[in-house]
């Protein structure tokens, strides 16, 4: 099984991005499986690369889960 961290980007440049996770850990990730992307985008990472696009909610929703999962 795989798990796909949500990340929010900060920097976009070309198909490479500078993004955040909720952790504060920042990571230089691959966009060119994603389209439309910009700054304050949330979105699903596996592998160093951009799977999906989420929205806030979505975003803090796994973050919540993951942090309770960790804390349990």
């Amino acid at each position: 099984m795989c798990l796909s961290i949500p990340y929010k980007i900060n920097n976009i440049k070309g198909q490479k991005a500078v993004v955040n996770s909720a952790n504060k850990r920042e990571i230089e990730i691959d966009l060119s499986l994603l389209k439309n992307l910009k700054k304050g985008d949330w979105i699903l990472v596996l592998n160093n690369m951009a799977i999906q696009k989420i929205t806030n909610k979505e975003a803090k929703q796994i973050i919540n889960l993951y942090n309770y999962e960790k804390n349990k």
